[in-house]
């Protein structure tokens, strides 16, 4: 544990230095058509030392999430807050760790898996004024040459995933142009919106 605790400390010191405002605790509560699915909060899950995914848990409460932000940045798109980091902080002693939201990519599939980890790198991500979660798209390239335009793009599903020897229901990101389809056959389309505490 005195491990991750250190490895935790010195990987955030950059992400740390880089944002200095952490929103108060929220949930993420999951929009659906498919009613076993709708309203069912976001729950951080084992994935591997320090890692977690991000679970479907039925009746279980949902884990509490925090939105890392910069002073004074500004949003390039109307109606969505500036980008920042996704975190969930680990119950480290003395002081918590927020591990931040990136994807983790399989090369042969085009639904990436957001995992919490210690690591300066992080997936950025905004909130609609609504409190729906979105990613900052800059680009089009389905046109030639690409096109830039500032878009929010919500490709969240949920699906049935593997990580680290761990097969749980999890949130999921679609790569691509908004509407791409999953290749992986469990996956249903959802919203994701942020619930404070």
């Amino acid at each position: 544990m005195k491990f991750i605790a250190i490895a935790s400390s010195l990987l955030l010191s950059g992400l740390a230095a880089a944002q200095d405002q952490q929103s108060r605790p929220f949930n993420l509560v999951v929009s659906s058509s498919d009613t076993a699915l709708n309203g069912q909060k976001l729950v951080s899950c084992h994935s591997g030392a320090a890692i977690q995914s991000l679970c479907i848990y039925g009746a279980a409460g949902g884990s509490e999430f925090f939105f890392n932000t910069t002073e004074g940045a500004q949003s390039p798109l109307e109606g969505y807050e500036a980008g920042g980091s996704l975190v969930w902080n680990l119950n480290i002693q003395p002081t918590p760790a927020s591990l931040p939201m990136s994807f983790f990519v399989n090369p042969s599939s085009n639904v990436a898996l957001p995992l919490f980890q210690p690591s300066s790198e992080y997936q950025p991500v905004t909130f609609s004024k609504n409190g729906t979660l979105a990613i900052f798209s800059y680009s089009d390239d389905t046109q030639t040459p690409p096109v830039q335009e500032v878009t929010a793009v919500r490709n969240w599903y949920v699906c049935q995933t593997s990580f680290g020897g761990y097969n749980y229901q999890t949130l999921a990101w679609v790569l691509g142009k908004p509407g791409s389809v999953p290749q992986n056959p469990s996956c249903i389309s959802v919203d994701v919106t942020r619930k404070f505490v």
